[in-house]
């Protein structure tokens, strides 16, 4: 059976929606698959406890209501609604009524590579770093798009769906140009970002963030870090995190954080040796500044995505 979305047409310059169909995708293979760049269309979708992801994830609401749980507390979406989730941060759904989403995720290596000139741009920046990474929003962004955006957002979410199915060796281009479009198209509707500075300090702390995002077991120091973007340690600090909500060293840590949540889905690692392999070659430091960040430890965090795995399967 094939499951129907929405495509974006106009009349007289106004957007219409028409029915465009796209394959199903089951939840094994979604999860499989999402070390790049996925996209699915849940026309029918149930209650859903409490979980994370090792990813980012962008739920886009698309029909019907839920009551929906997050780091933020509990809200009832509704269509046009946009939540993007860095990995750790938790959510679900229940009381669930007639609700069909999107969800969009990519593997957080694209934030140091191809999205990493992101950064430099005011509204881009502030969507994925600046106002998830925030201390009161704890990895979770959340908006509400116009009509006319929401609609032209299902029709890029359904071409990327499409592209879901195919071989992202042969359609990586395609796929990473409508996640750019997608991400853009999103990012007009955040609360407008603070004066971002000279060109010059935005520069320096994109490139910063590049060089975490690209190598973030790195044994990164302050120093080393504004040596290699050529700014005063003080000054690249206070630029750093007026850019991004987080010290440079504080950001570090927590995308170490975010590869070691990846890391815990290998039931071959013992934790030390997630911790070590994230950059904390302390596994009892590793466990405190992981149950600092996400709320549980390691371990928890770890029997959590088996228990959801479960469900999936």
């Amino acid at each position: 059976m094939r499951s129907a979305s929405t495509k974006l047409n106009t009349r007289d310059g106004w957007p219409v929606s028409q029915t465009q169909n796209h394959p199903p995708l089951s939840w094994t293979s979604y999860h499989q698959s999402v070390r790049r760049i996925v996209a699915k269309w849940n026309p029918n979708h149930g209650n859903y406890g409490i979980h994370d992801h090792e990813f980012v994830e962008i739920a886009v609401i698309a029909s019907g209501t839920c009551l929906h749980h997050s780091v933020l507390g509990d809200s009832r979406p509704g269509p046009g609604d946009v939540f993007l989730f860095r990995p750790g941060a938790w959510h679900g759904y229940s009381e669930v009524s007639n609700l069909g989403l999107y969800n969009c995720c990519f593997d957080t290596a694209l934030l140091g590579r191809e999205l990493s000139w992101m950064a430099d741009e005011p509204y881009l920046g502030h969507l994925l770093w600046a106002i998830p990474l925030s201390p009161r929003k704890r990895g979770m962004a959340q908006l509400h798009l116009p009509p006319a955006d929401f609609l032209a957002c299902r029709t890029l979410l359904d071409a990327l769906c499409m592209l879901t199915q195919t071989d992202h060796r042969t359609h990586y281009g395609d796929q990473i140009g409508l996640l750019i479009q997608i991400l853009s198209l999103l990012a007009r509707s955040v609360p407008p970002p603070p004066a971002s500075g000279t060109l010059r300090s935005r520069r320096a702390v994109a490139m910063a963030l590049k060089l975490i995002d690209d190598s973030p077991t790195h044994e990164w120091t302050l120093g080393g870090l504004a040596t290699r973007v050529q700014v005063e340690p003080t000054y690249f600090s206070r630029l750093f995190r007026a850019a991004v909500g987080l010290p440079p060293m504080a950001y570090l840590a927590r995308r170490r954080l975010e590869v070691a949540t990846k890391l815990l889905r290998r039931e071959d690692l013992a934790i030390g040796a997630v911790g070590a392999m994230a950059g904390w070659p302390d596994a009892n430091y590793f466990s405190r500044s992981f149950r600092k960040h996400f709320g549980m430890t390691p371990t928890r965090d770890r029997e959590r995505f088996r228990d959801g795995a479960r469900r999936r399967a």
